[in-house]
């Protein structure tokens, strides 16, 4: 029975006073109760450990770190002690909403081709106040090894994988030390093997901080994103360029208002894509299906350029793949044709 899954929580703490107790409250509060929560306090220097001895439940599991080791090492030691079928992350300053565990768990067992599912989320900030807004990062579950080959596509405080697929894999750091995005690397391994996807309902409330996250450290996510795109494009046989790299990041936004040449220079690296993924044989026909898909959503949000960029989206062999439907064609041809009648007269 699925009441009877065991669901593995992990939680990994470091100086979270402020908001650990929510968080654990948001899975004592769970409909779903068969669940333990795993709390790897790593090393904190406030009162963290205090808050968490305020709760009394035998399944919250409390493990501390005799030193600061940080997010990669403190992730795999909760898997380590996970017992569950599955597991749920939950950063210490997000929260779950009550029907999360419920909603995945009948999830995976209905589709048990799956690794991973995430959910749709909510903003809150520091005084857990709901901020207007929600996010679906939704898409067709054969798209997600296209996804994440430009970004991550998952909130992790969202997702619940299957805890042995987990513990083969781990997370893995890109240097000793300090490896933010290490989540990314991780679902980039899950949809190697196995379907992802994540589910439309909002289930997760995603805390943003009022003073963001530091230049330096921006940085460096943004660097380690780097490294993790450019090692799925190495098995494609590509080395790209800053600027190369810059490129391939953009066509994940399908921007509007794109200049001229930038446009060009996408379709020249799609392609560049398509042929080499023919060449080394790493993704499947789902592939060219999202890029014809992008390409399709840049030509739309650039149709300000009239009838030059319908000709440059049909001169795309994309163009004509079965997913760019007759409506889809209509409608650009329409955007297009009616930008190119403004400008005329």
């Amino acid at each position: 029975m699925k009441n009877n899954i065991l669901v593995s929580v992990n939680m990994a703490a470091y100086n979270a006073e402020p908001y650990i107790a929510e968080a654990i409250q948001s899975v004592i509060d769970q409909t779903y109760q068969n669940w333990e929560l795993i709390i790897i306090n790593d090393c904190s220097t406030d009162n963290t450990s205090f808050e968490i001895s305020k709760f009394n439940d035998p399944r919250i599991k409390v493990f501390h770190n005799e030193q600061n080791e940080g997010i990669v090492y403190t992730r795999n030691r909760a898997l380590h002690y996970s017992q569950g079928k599955y597991v749920a992350v939950l950063d210490a300053d997000d929260v779950f909403l009550p029907e999360k565990l419920a909603v995945q768990v009948d999830f995976l067992e209905r589709n048990q081709d799956y690794a991973m599912v995430g959910t749709g989320f909510g903003y809150i900030n520091e005084k857990s106040i709901p901020i207007e807004g929600s996010s679906k990062l939704l898409a067709k579950a054969e798209h997600f090894p296209a996804i994440l080959l430009f970004n991550n596509y998952f909130v992790h405080s969202s997702v619940m994988y299957k805890t042995n697929l987990g513990k083969q894999i781990l997370y893995k750091p890109l240097v000793k030390g300090f490896s933010p995005s290490e989540e990314y690397q991780l679902f980039v391994q899950f949809a190697k093997t196995h379907k992802v996807c994540n589910l439309s309902e909002k289930l997760t409330l995603y805390r943003q901080h009022q003073s963001g996250i530091s230049k330096k450290r921006e940085d460096k996510i943004n660097e380690y994103i780097d490294r993790i795109i450019v090692s799925q494009l190495k098995p494609l046989k590509i080395n790209p360029t800053t600027e190369e790299l810059k490129l391939h990041k953009s066509i994940r936004f399908a921007y509007d208002n794109l200049e001229w040449i930038h446009i060009g220079e996408i379709k020249n690296w799609i392609m560049k894509l398509i042929r080499q993924n023919k060449s080394c044989e790493i993704y499947d026909g789902y592939f060219d299906e999202y890029l014809a898909l992008k390409w399709y959503e840049i030509a739309k949000f650039n149709a300000n350029y009239g009838l030059q960029m319908l000709i440059t989206f049909h001169s795309c062999s994309l163009s004509l793949h079965p997913v760019i439907d007759w409506e889809k064609r209509k409608f650009l041809m329409e955007r297009c044709l009616y930008e190119f009648k403004v400008k005329l007269f």
